[in-house]
């Protein structure tokens, strides 16, 4: 599950996009730990272009039952994007870009939990296929990252893994119109391993209050 990334040059990140969102880049601090509830830059796209929103990470999903606090989602499977009640609507009109250059997944070891560090092997930036809620009566525009089979890499340390966009696949995610479902399944593809890296990194950044750079840093 992809609750953790990292983004550190926003401007590098959405640099597909750069004309249209210049001028609401803005100063922007690299952040090296992102976790649920903290606002982050998503590119979504309204009234027909793209536009640059900070929107809290993790979709609140209604409670299952009376008395129930509603769940935070930070991830959406790609399998069910399209039929499943909480996310069916934004799948079809609301698809967003989440620009990162990183993420993290644990492995387990017993009672252990050892966080890895993955990103392309060149270093690039990226975007996440993401989906977003708007705001509405007390609660913020939101967003969570969309989630889908590992590859060889992520395989020997989780059964998940985020779908990753490059700047040719981004602007096809990007919308409000529907995909098809041969267009939706194909976007949503893993990454292929050798495209990406991985590694250990010291459990102090399973602290989410932990953002020192050396949170990356292999072990």
């Amino acid at each position: 599950m992809c609750h953790r990334y990292t983004l550190t040059d926003l401007k590098a990140a959405v640099a597909a996009f750069y004309e249209q969102l210049g001028e609401e880049l803005g100063d922007f601090t690299p952040r090296y730990n992102v976790a649920l509830t903290q606002f982050m830059p998503v590119v979504t796209k309204r009234a027909g272009r793209p536009k640059l929103e900070r929107l809290r990470f993790g979709i609140l999903a209604p409670a299952r039952a009376p008395g129930e606090r509603p769940l935070l989602l930070a991830n959406a499977r790609a399998e069910t994007l399209a039929t499943k009640p909480s996310f069916r609507a934004a799948a079809r009109t609301r698809r967003c870009l989440v620009p990162a250059d990183g993420f993290y997944e644990w492995e387990k070891a017993g009672t252990t939990r050892l966080p890895h560090y993955f990103s392309l092997k060149d270093r690039r930036p990226f975007f996440f296929g993401g989906i977003y809620e708007p705001a509405r009566d007390d609660e913020p525009g939101s967003f969570c990252i969309v989630t889908t089979t590992p590859n060889p890499l992520l395989s020997a340390i989780h059964d998940r893994m985020p779908v990753l966009l490059g700047p040719n696949s981004g602007p096809a995610w990007l919308g409000d119109d529907p995909l098809t479902d041969s267009r939706l399944n194909q976007l949503c593809r893993p990454l292929p391993a050798d495209l990406m890296t991985g590694h250990r990194v010291d459990p102090r950044m399973n602290n989410v209050r932990y953002e020192a750079a050396d949170a990356i840093t292999a072990v």
